[in-house]
């Protein structure tokens, strides 16, 4: 089955999306604190009141961080369980949002690699823990190339790096097992930097969650022209 679809059809469940509510909204933890904290410092210099993309965006977890920062705010997946349960958490108890809040944030329902935005609607596009889903250049660089399209800020992206020490462990547990993976798989930057330059995009900033440890990597894209150096 093509990853594309694999993926989307794995997270296309009420079961999954009930899970994921649990798991990335209620949940407070080391790791969930970082990953918030690394999207927080690459929107810095996005001016509040911006129009915000957060694609696949879940079940909302970057919703109460974005409305902080005085984002209109576009949440978009392609599950609808997903984007129901974004609704019903951030409409009801002790997490609902404000009649005031409520106004600034639309859900919408998108295919990551095809959406039905404008070019250039969006100041920023964050697209949070997809990449590594991904294992195919390719696919990688459809993604890449259609929010590039939409956005006329910032892209921030996230994807697994080789550079951590449990990407090490991946790596030698499927060796070991004689496994080939097909998801989750770690890479190099120097392939990610492939792909996403392919695209006219140049890396601004990068923002590991815990470096050298952990894979998960955040990086602040911009178009050809920006600014074509990491920090």
């Amino acid at each position: 089955m093509d990853a594309y679809v694999r993926t989307r059809e794995r997270f296309d469940s009420q079961e999954v999306a009930e899970a994921y509510t649990i798991k990335k909204n209620e949940t407070v933890n080391i790791r969930n604190h970082r990953e918030l904290d690394c999207i927080s410092r690459a929107l810095d210099g996005v001016p509040p009141g911006s129009r915000v993309l957060d694609i696949p965006s879940g079940t909302g977890r970057l919703i109460p961080l974005l409305l902080e920062k005085g984002y209109e705010v576009v949440e978009a997946d392609s599950s609808r369980h997903m984007l129901s349960a974004a609704k019903r958490y951030y409409s009801t108890g002790e997490t609902a949002l404000s009649v005031e809040q409520m106004t600034r944030v639309q859900f919408v329902r998108q295919e990551v690699r095809n959406t039905t935005f404008r070019d250039g609607e969006f100041s920023a596009v964050i697209c949070n823990r997809l990449l590594h889903h991904y294992p195919t250049p390719e696919l990688r660089r459809q993604t890449l190339a259609e929010l590039a399209r939409i956005c006329s800020g910032p892209l921030i992206v996230s994807f697994f790096s080789n550079f951590a020490v449990s990407a090490l462990r991946f790596h030698v547990s499927n060796f070991l097992k004689g496994r080939k993976p097909d998801d989750r798989i770690p890479i190099w930057f120097s392939v990610f930097q492939n792909d996403f330059e392919s695209c006219g995009l140049y890396c601004a900033s990068i923002y590991p969650v815990l470096y050298g440890v952990s894979p998960q990597t955040y990086v602040k894209l911009v178009k050809k022209g920006a600014q074509s150096r990491c920090a």
